[in-house]
């Protein structure tokens, strides 16, 4: 081979070579990176994108202090429910006594005023001789004493005449009557009372028999009865 030639083969072999080392170069550069350890690949291949690593769990007492903590809280709101219902009751009480006494108070002054009346028309009848003026005062000190009552919402009730009502009136004893039928009130003892809506007193009342049996019907009933002795003594 002549020495042209030898050189020739030569420099296109190295041409060749530069060629394939180019080549090599530029593909490794093209290759992506993988600056992730494989520790750190490991760690994080199980735990999904925005997801928080779990709590660790409580020791046995962790969770009874917690559990006594929660008995400790339940019981002083217990302790403090009961003794602000306590003072509910107390205060309650309080009201409800200064409302009776504040009632009563009402009714005290309403009845100092009739006893003041009374006491004007015994002095009056001490020293005068008119009784009629006297019986008059006393039915004008009934009249306002009656008032009284009334405003305080104290009403009497039972009257001649009406049907006879075992709620309400209580019988002493039965009673032919002329004018007032049968089962009705023929005469009043003592009144009843009622406070508002509630009886306080039931009315102690007479009841009618119905009309007493004529003279005509009290013969024939007399005829009977000794035609019926004598029926007997026959027998006898």
């Amino acid at each position: 081979m002549s020495k042209k030639k030898e050189h020739q083969y030569y420099e296109d072999r190295s041409n060749k070579d530069a060629a394939a080392i180019s080549e090599e170069a530029v593909a490794e550069t093209q290759t992506p990176v993988d600056s992730t350890s494989g520790d750190d690949a490991d760690a994080t291949e199980g735990t999904p994108d925005g997801a928080e690593a779990p709590e660790p769990e409580k020791s046995a007492s962790e969770i009874i202090n917690e559990l006594k903590s929660q008995i400790k809280t339940a019981g002083d709101r217990y302790l403090r429910l009961m003794a602000e219902f306590d003072n509910y009751k107390k205060r309650t009480a309080r009201e409800y006594a200064c409302l009776v006494e504040s009632a009563n108070e009402k009714l005290m002054l309403d009845l100092i005023a009739v006893r003041e009346t009374f006491e004007l028309a015994l002095k009056h009848g001490e020293n005068g001789s008119d009784y009629q003026q006297l019986f008059d005062g006393i039915k004008l000190i009934f009249n306002k004493f009656d008032g009284v009552l009334s405003a305080n919402g104290l009403t009497p009730f039972a009257a001649v005449g009406e049907p006879f009502d075992p709620q309400i009136h209580d019988a002493l004893m039965k009673i032919p009557h002329e004018e007032v039928s049968e089962d009705h009130i023929a005469d009043i003892h003592e009144k009843g009372y009622r406070l508002k809506d509630r009886i306080i007193k039931h009315a102690r009342v007479i009841i009618s028999a119905g009309k007493p049996p004529t003279s005509s019907a009290a013969a024939s009933g007399a005829s009977e009865e000794g035609a019926t002795d004598a029926q007997t003594n026959e027998t006898k």
